[in-house]
């Protein structure tokens, strides 16, 4: 599965070895373990998302939204996934701790995802 970064551990940048193990609804910004904001930026996970949809054409991207962006229309966020296979990319994002933004598109032209939306994903 191309997962590209482990959001569910403290490797992607929080500070504890409990992160995103909490129960639902004690972690987030602040619990304290800094799961899922601390670190995105410091180790140099976040990128322009423009950049990363020139490098995949026409596949499915999700991304993770850093706190500081905004949610509606980011300019930056952490590349999580991403695949020609939209399969690969939701069973990819089921596994993203449950407090994160996710944002998950197709990135090409419209009629490829008219195609695809018309045979039922």
């Amino acid at each position: 599965m191309p997962v590209m970064i482990n959001l569910t551990s403290a490797d992607h940048g929080g500070t504890s070895s409990a992160c995103g193990k909490s129960e639902h609804g004690t972690c987030g910004p602040d619990c304290g373990c800094g799961c899922p904001y601390t670190g995105l930026r410091a180790q140099g996970h976040v990128e322009s998302i423009a950049a990363v949809e020139a490098r995949y054409p026409g596949e499915w991207l999700a991304f993770v939204i850093p706190p500081d962006e905004d949610e509606d229309a980011p300019e930056q966020g952490v590349l999580v996934v991403h695949s020609a296979n939209d399969h690969e990319v939701w069973e990819a994002v089921n596994r993203v701790t449950f407090n994160q933004v996710v944002h998950v598109y197709f990135n090409g032209p419209l009629d490829a995802y008219l195609a695809w939306a018309e045979v039922g994903g």
